[in-house]
């Protein structure tokens, strides 16, 4: 019967373990699944729970401003922002005050708060850019040889010749020193403010043109003038930054501050030569979503959907920030685009989206941005200067949402009450965008990747190159895992190997993805243990018996010999006597007390007697 006990307490192990094992499976398959359909009222459900769950304290800026950017007018967000101003102006939390404080200047906007202080610190740091070297050019529409005349400032009337072959002769002033390539003027960074007027004796246009420094790509300005023979031009260099705590150019922050400034209605121009001619430098940041945001140029828009990796997500190399940020701030430039990377990054986070709604682990900013970027919605304002409101959508009055700069190079008027999401207004006028079939290009599939330069199109992103298909599988794939530049704090990284050799195999690690589970199997386990100490307390009596009757049927065995008769060691060289045993006497005055045993069953009685008969 005891037998039989133990093989029942053993098979319920058994079987309660395989089910804790089979909920931990479970647990972890769901959580990887994808989305479901409403698992957009989900996500916004978790980024309020993950604000309402943490305390006030213990919210970073970043939470705060991006939890804002999605939600909205949440008060406990609001006060934790307003709780981190500095001098009542601006904020620091980072070392970047610029970018800070260009952020909440995002969120203010967002919610229709008045930003005007923040505009004017903003404004407060701007500086010329002295990361560039900057040309005039002269071009003789004719490209015949032409005689002109140069003055800025108080330097006398000077005049250049132009050959034919477009290289410049003559003294242009201190100002204006000819290049090394002959064809330009190079301009003396301390006349940079200098209005330069020209005049030549057959038709021409002037420009500028600009080049960072220990950099051979040129820049033209899009802006050229042109007249009739003895007209004149006038050339303006305007070429700002604006600088955090010290007198050098802060790249990153002039990037948030112009996507604040021209949300807000200022002008972004005097910016961009610098942010163009230093973004080869600033890969980090991804400028080219910031530039497409500010001007929709297509070389930053091609350059951008070329950045994407594997067809779903972003991540810059040396990325401060992580591919959750850096993918939601690429999707938030190709709002509107109708582009394949846009829907295949956002079909991909929305089957990476953990069990809560949240994405990396609950993270609010990482959350809110994504929400922000990819699935805005219509949020309450606390003002009455905001843009984003929950009036129609700019679409569905037939009109197009820009940039502020774009708008206005269309000689368009920023039409109010129609919501655009993100940074973009609603422009009275919509620029000319052609289909791909007229572009002569091709449209790329979701599994394809395009080799040379895509522009947008009416039919989103068009390959002016060759479609290629993207590997479907490799060892890290097939492993459970995916290729990135990097693996984060809660992945492990495996030795399989990927399609691009430059990207490590990541896989979630065990802890995050199955901690819940693994606490289920423990509790489970420590369960059947209680269970089966208390089954051998309650049977304790009988267990004690098998053990006294395995003990007396060792003994009752000889154990000087084997059973040929010979000794059980090997026997010793020369003579040693064995011992001998002596009988053990009793005296027959000796009695041999036992206690009473009460209520003995058979099996009891039949091993007393045996027991007697063996002392005998």
């Amino acid at each position: 019967m005891q037998k039989k006990s133990v093989i029942i307490l053993l098979i319920l192990f058994s079987i309660s373990f395989a089910l804790a094992q089979n909920i931990s499976n479970s647990s972890s398959g769901s959580s990887s699944q994808s989305g479901s359909p409403g698992f957009l009222n989900k996500a916004y459900q978790c980024l309020e729970n993950q604000v309402t769950a943490k305390e006030q304290n213990t919210i970073s800026l970043q939470e705060a401003i991006f939890g804002v950017l999605a939600l909205g007018s949440n008060s406990k967000l609001i006060s934790v922002i307003e709780s981190k101003i500095v001098g009542g102006d601006h904020w620091q939390e980072s070392p970047n005050p610029l970018k800070d404080t260009s952020q909440v200047m995002l969120a203010y906007n967002r919610i229709g708060k008045n930003t005007d202080s923040i505009k004017a610190w903003i404004l407060s740091k701007k500086q010329a850019s002295t990361d560039l070297i900057w040309h005039l050019e002269i071009d003789i529409d004719s490209h015949e040889s032409s005689t002109c005349t140069l003055s800025y400032s108080n330097e006398q009337l000077r005049t250049i010749i132009i050959n034919e072959d477009m290289a410049l002769s003559g003294n242009a002033g201190s100002c204006l020193t000819p290049s090394r390539e002959g064809f330009w003027l190079k301009v003396n960074d301390k006349c940079i403010d200098y209005n330069f007027t020209i005049s030549c004796d057959k038709d021409f246009t002037t420009s500028t043109l600009y080049q960072r420094t220990s950099s051979s790509t040129i820049f033209v300005s899009p802006v050229a003038h042109s007249t009739s023979a003895l007209g004149t031009t006038v050339e303006h260099i305007n070429s700002k930054c604006l600088s955090s705590s010290s007198n050098v150019c802060d790249y990153e922050g002039t990037l948030w501050a112009s996507i604040a400034l021209d949300k807000s209605g200022a002008q972004i121009t005097e910016y961009l030569p610098y942010l163009l001619a230093l973004s080869e430098s600033n890969k980090r940041f991804i400028p080219s979503s910031f530039l497409h945001i500010l001007t929709d140029g297509q070389d930053q828009y091609s350059e951008l959907v070329q950045l994407q990796q594997q067809s779903k997500f972003w991540q810059a190399p040396n990325t401060p920030y992580g591919r959750y940020y850096d993918s939601a701030l690429a999707i938030l430039s190709l709002q509107g685009t109708n582009s394949i990377e846009e829907s295949n990054s956002k079909a991909y986070f929305e089957s990476i989206v953990g069990s809560d709604g949240c994405w990396n682990n609950n993270n609010i900013r990482d959350t809110g941005f994504l929400l922000y970027a990819g699935w805005s919605r219509a949020v309450s304002s606390t003002g009455s200067n905001g843009s984003s409101g929950s009036g129609q959508t700019c679409e569905s009055v037939g009109k197009s949402c820009t940039s502020i700069f774009t708008c206005s190079e269309l000689e368009g008027e920023p039409l109010e009450n129609y919501r655009c999401s993100g940074t973009k207004v609603c422009c009275s006028k919509s620029p000319v965008v052609e289909s791909c079939l007229v572009l002569n290009g091709k449209l790329c599939l979701s599994t394809e990747s395009c080799s040379g330069t895509s522009v947008q199109s009416t039919d989103g992103s068009c390959c002016m190159g060759t479609c290629n298909s993207i590997p479907s599988s490799d060892e890290c794939s097939l492993a459970g895992a995916k290729c990135f530049d990097s693996c984060n704090k809660d992945e492990e990284q495996l030795s399989s190997s990927c399609i691009d050799s430059a990207k490590v195999c990541c896989k979630p690690s065990t802890p995050s993805s199955g901690q819940g589970s693994n606490l289920w199997i423990w509790i489970i386990s420590l369960v059947i243990l209680i269970a089966l100490v208390v089954v051998a307390i309650l049977m304790r009596d009988k267990i004690k018996m098998k053990l006294f009757k395995f003990r007396n049927k060792s003994s009752s065995q000889p154990q000087t010999g084997s059973s040929s008769g010979k000794p059980p060691f090997p026997p010793f060289r020369g003579s040693i006597p064995y011992p001998r045993a002596q009988p053990r006497i009793i005296p027959s005055s000796m009695q041999v007390r036992r206690p009473p045993i009460q209520n003995r069953d058979k099996e009891m009685e039949d091993t007393m007697a045996k027991l007697k008969e063996m002392s005998k």
